[in-house]
């Protein structure tokens, strides 16, 4: 398939579908006697876990490590052990982000008080 059905597919642009390219994330497809880019059904697959392992934090230099060099999707200790530091940084993120919230309820809390006070005074 052409690179304009594999964009249609995927819901990428295809400009980004040949940054993936340059950026050795997807591997480069065969040319046909046109010289257009021929993509295999493959790839769009491996589209699908380049963008859901990109909404997930990950950035292309590890997205990178996740492939063998024929393109298969490694699945060993290396890549548990960075799906592992990905889940304690959300983790920590999540922790960060609860006393954040519960600092501001004690702020809007405070400020609420501060208001009905100035209101009864007034």
């Amino acid at each position: 398939m052409r690179i304009g059905e594999l964009a249609a597919r995927t819901g990428l642009a295809t400009s980004a579908i040949r940054y993936y390219e340059a950026q050795g994330v997807l591997s480069a497809p065969t040319r046909g006697t046109n010289g257009y880019r021929c993509y295999a059904e493959d790839d769009i697959e491996r589209l699908r876990i380049i963008r859901k392992s990109q909404n997930l934090g990950f950035t292309l230099d590890v997205i990178r490590g996740l492939f063998a060099k024929d393109g298969v999707c490694l699945y060993d200790d290396h890549t548990l052990a960075t799906v592992d530091a990905r889940l304690r940084d959300i983790e920590a993120l999540q922790a960060s982000l609860a006393e954040q919230n519960q600092e501001l309820l004690t702020l809007k809390a405070r400020l609420g008080s501060a208001l009905h006070e100035r209101d009864k005074a007034g």
